[in-house]
């Protein structure tokens, strides 16, 4: 029987009937429409809203609650039209508390957002609209481009008058500084933009910056031409107000930054907030070792391209002087160093990172003579009309900064980082601690900044770390143990570059300290750099002989350096001072077989592994000793082992896969002749480092340089013998071994039509997944290298027809997962690729979705497409299973990869696909690219 919406005594019925039963959904609705009815829509919902908790009939929910939210949802848009968005979050934010934001409601919402500035939550609401390309999803998409193009970490701001036969340097040592900074942070998406004022110059200045910058597109260059001549301070604060970042450079075209220039100082304003600047040592040209202290002292203090400098801090002080005593460049700088010293504190970084070039007539020049005598920079005051007006300028500049800075500290408004009180300036009152960024208010002020760095050691807070040691090594640079602990932090989070400069000065520090020399030595092994390491490691083990370590990377180091049997002599003897070293024991396993004795490599290698069982190093060593005992089943077994002991690595992966290749297809192509003397280039760790996407990456771009100059590759054994019948001579007598980061550098250069180091007759390497620009002009010859051979073609043939039976449009997405998720190799939630499909897959013909995958749980997310795998598809290719994965990717029509080399390589073959997207963790979605001109991983 129905119930009547009020009781006979005129109380409602849903008040009784909850009385009675506060779960009775239907009483909740009747409230509802009650509360519509007397016009309070917003308690109607949520009224509705807790009836559908209980009854759980969403659909129902929808048709009760749509009409007025779509009325809530169109009034808010209405004020967002009238310039009222406050008032329309008003009206949608007590909706969204009671309704979790979707479709219209999420989408209005992130509208109001986006208007009011917060892009970050305006992003989280339009993918919970699930609106598809709505104008909402295209203006963050607007948004997020503007920011990617615009994005630097500073300006370098370059004044240039009759400079066109230096412009050109100065600009390749930037080019040059900017490579460095992205290498040494990992980050290829760290860009440094460039601003060259031309100041009326009546040469061909302008034009030279023009044609480099079309010869370099990689670097962000602007060019502005002043009419008239402005002078260098003008012409800097001209530069500077079209400056991007967050930091600015000065640079005089005349003069040029060493590579480390940006390393240090933006590591170590990023490192210190408190910190308005940075200044480094410079080296004065060919008077560097004449200029006395005092002189170095005072130049280093005033001269602006030692100096990089926050924004906000430049834009305080009102930038260099512009009346007419300091016009043309006389004293803008030193009055510019005087503001800018006068409110913030900086850091002094002693290393050399400027050159300053002597030129006649200029100011290097002018005053060599007195910076190289004992005159003293403070007795070289003028009492010229013209230098007392500038002192009085420059104090009247002081003065309106101290007002300006004491009306900023009354009124609260200044966020940049601390100003400096003098000496008996009252301190300021300090601000509520709501109003203080987390950085500022855990900023190291009067305490032990390697107290503090170890402190945040302990609590897991590395960035916080990093910033305490990196200030602390700053601000004293004789203190062993700032850098000690910034050393072992800086190795721990591969910051190789700082790690091997802080323990450096470890041992300048300590000469007599073995474990300082030990330590430095380690740090040079990581770095590639052996020839380097071992004098250091021999001067650990001269001042203490039983010092295990320094032997043991001693050993490890000469043979590298391909000595043999002087590094497997350095071994035992480190083995005899600690023979429980399961590592040590792992390496005198692989030191004895490279001098032939396959039975004492095993031994060694058993050793290892009853010490440490689950030892890849272990594994590997009793495998390659197995195969060269003729026993091939029990190798393959031992490398199948170290595969489960770490997937990721080379070398296991690479052996396994040719032992299993040759039994079913018998021997690759023979190897080719070695190439004459003087025209051989090696790569012997080709198929140990990388797996195999980048094995052909490393493979393709050393063929790319070895055709380019005319040498002949010789690689190892490898998987491109068998997949792609290559020919290859094998390695020839040892060659001379070039540092990874060094090799990279020269064949990158090279092919982008850069000078650089000729690399004939050397053994190189690396995993060249930077920047594939250089690569684009050779695109057609990298693909030609990789054309199925002949055991494999039949293989490939069928492959494609079974799968174009199924549909007309091939999408391929690649998930990989088993052996990621640390580090660079960072995995993208499924959910992106879902979400991607969702807005394609309605739009294509016939499309037929492919999974290549390392976790088959992954297909159950996509079950609703019918995916495809490689097994559906054939049998895998024993040691090669891998290979149908890689083939669908290389042929496909949409593709979808993880941040893997190995589908990025699949996508640098693939002539076929319309478009290509990838994972990017900053707009945390599947984005556009293009396998030519982007970096291999981000």
């Amino acid at each position: 029987m129905a119930r009547d919406a009020t009781a006979p005594e005129g109380v409602p019925f849903h008040r009784r009937a909850l009385a009675n039963d506060p779960a009775d959904a239907v009483a909740w609705q009747h409230a509802a429409h009650a509360a519509r009815k007397a016009g309070d829509g917003l308690r109607a919902i949520a009224l509705f809203v807790r009836a559908a908790r209980l009854h759980g009939d969403p659909e129902a929910l929808g048709r009760q609650i749509g009409e007025p939210l779509n009325l809530a949802v169109n009034r808010a848009l209405a004020c967002v039209q009238e310039g009222a968005a406050d008032e329309a979050a008003a009206l949608l934010e007590p909706l969204a508390r009671i309704v979790p934001p979707q479709g219209d409601l999420a989408r209005a919402l992130g509208i109001v957002r986006l208007v009011q500035g917060r892009d970050a939550e305006a992003e989280r609401l339009h993918a919970a609209a699930n609106t598809g390309d709505c104008g909402l999803g295209v203006a963050l998409r607007g948004i997020a481009r503007h920011k990617a193009d615009t994005d630097f970490v500073g300006t370098v701001v370059i004044p240039a008058h009759r400079m066109e036969d230096t412009i050109e340097r100065a600009l390749d040592s930037v080019a040059a500084a900017a490579r460095a900074y992205r290498e040494a942070l990992r980050d290829p998406r760290a860009q440094v933009h460039v601003c060259v004022v031309d100041d009326a110059s009546p040469d061909g200045t302008a034009s030279r910056v023009l044609r480099w910058a079309r010869e370099h597109p990689e670097q962000s260059v602007a060019l502005i031409a002043n009419n008239r001549n402005q002078g260098a301070g003008r012409s800097r604060n001209i530069g500077a107000a079209a400056a991007l970042g967050r930091y600015l450079w000065f640079l005089d075209a005349d003069d040029y930054f060493f590579e480390r220039h940006f390393v240090l100082t933006a590591t170590v304003l990023d490192h210190t907030p408190d910190a308005g600047f940075v200044r480094t040592g410079m080296h004065f040209d060919s008077i560097d070792h004449e200029i006395t202290p005092a002189w170095r002292e005072a130049s280093e203090l005033s001269y602006p391209c030692n100096l990089c400098v926050r924004r906000a801090c430049h834009d305080l002080i009102g930038g260099f002087p512009e009346e007419a005593p300091f016009h043309p460049a006389v004293a803008d700088d030193v009055a510019y160093g005087r503001a800018l010293h006068s409110l913030f504190g900086g850091v002094r970084i002693a290393e050399k990172t400027v050159h300053y070039t002597m030129r006649a007539d200029n100011a290097l020049a002018r005053q060599r003579e007195t910076m190289t005598s004992g005159a003293k920079p403070t007795e070289q005051v003028s009492l010229e009309p013209r230098f007392v007006a500038i002192e009085i300028l420059t104090q009247r500049r002081l003065h309106a900064l101290k007002a300006k800075k004491d009306a900023l500290l009354r009124a609260g408004g200044w966020t940049g980082p601390p100003f400096l009180v003098a000496k008996g300036e009252p301190q300021a009152p300090p601000p509520t601690p709501t109003a203080v960024p987390l950085e500022r208010r855990d900023a190291p002020q009067a305490v032990d900044l390697v107290a503090l760095g170890r402190d945040a050691i302990k609590a897991e807070q590395p960035a916080r770390a990093l910033a305490a040691l990196t200030r602390a090594a700053a601000e004293d640079p004789g203190r062993t143990e700032a850098w000690f602990e910034l050393g072992f932090l800086a190795h721990r989070l591969q910051r190789k570059r700082l790690a091997l400069t802080a323990f450096r000065a470890v041992a300048c520090l300590h000469p007599g300290a073995a474990a300082a020399w030990c330590n430095l030595g380690s740090m040079l092994v990581d770095a590639d750099a052996h020839a380097q390491a071992v004098p250091r490691l021999r001067r650990a083990l001269t001042l203490q002989p039983g010092l295990t370590n320094a032997q043991h990377l001693l050993g490890r180091a000469n043979r590298r350096l391909g000595q043999d049997r002087q590094g497997a002599r350095e071994l035992e003897r480190a083995l005899r001072l600690d023979p429980m070293r399961p590592d040590l024991n792992a390496d005198c396993a692989t030191a004895a077989l490279a001098l032939g004795d396959a039975a004492g490599a095993a031994e060694h290698a058993r050793r290892a592994l009853r010490l440490s069982p689950e030892l890849y190093g272990g594994h590997a060593a009793l495998a390659s000793a197995l195969e060269a005992l003729g026993r091939p089943d029990a190798a393959l077994t031992a490398w199948e082992r170290a595969i489960r002991c770490n997937p990721g690595f080379g070398e296991a992966f690479t052996r396994r896969a040719l032992s299993l290749l040759t039994r079913w297809w018998g021997p690759p192509p023979a190897p080719a002749p070695a190439g004459a003397p003087g025209r051989r280039l090696a790569s012997t760790v080709l198929g140990l480092n990388g797996r195999f996407g980048n094995q052909l990456l490393q493979y393709g771009v050393l063929r790319l340089y070895a055709a380019r100059h005319g040498l002949t590759l010789e690689v190892p054994q490898w998987l491109g013998r068998h997949l792609y019948d290559h020919d290859d001579p094998l390695p020839g007598p040892a060659l001379p071994r070039v540092a990874e980061a060094e090799g990279e550098a020269a064949v990158t250069a090279s092919l982008r039509g850069e000078p650089s180091t000729m690399l004939a007759d050397r053994d190189v390497s690396g995993y060249f997944c930077g920047d594939t620009i250089p690569l684009a002009p050779f695109k057609e010859e990298f693909r030609a290298l990789f054309t199925p051979g002949r055991h494999l073609q039949p293989h490939t043939d069928a492959l494609l027809g079974r799968l174009r039976d199924a549909g007309r449009t091939v999408v391929a997405l690649h998930l990989r997962r088993g052996d990621f998720g640390w580090g660079r190799f960072w995995i993208a939630p499924t959910s992106w690729y879902r979400h991607w499909l969702e807005t394609v897959w309605p739009t294509l013909d016939r499309p037929v979705l492919f999974i290549a995958t390392d976790d088959p749980a992954q297909l159950r997310e996509f079950a609703a497409y019918r995916p495809v795998t490689g097994r559906d598809l054939a049998e895998p290719i024993a040691g090669a299973e891998f290979f149908t994965d890689f083939h669908i990717l290389c042929h496909a029509d949409r593709v979808a990869i993880s941040n893997s080399s190995f589908s990025f390589v699949a996508t640098m073959l693939n002539r076929n696909a319309s478009e290509f997207l990838r994972p990017d963790p900053a707009r945390r979605a599947l984005v556009p690219y293009d396998p030519w001109a982007a970096p291999v991983l981000i």
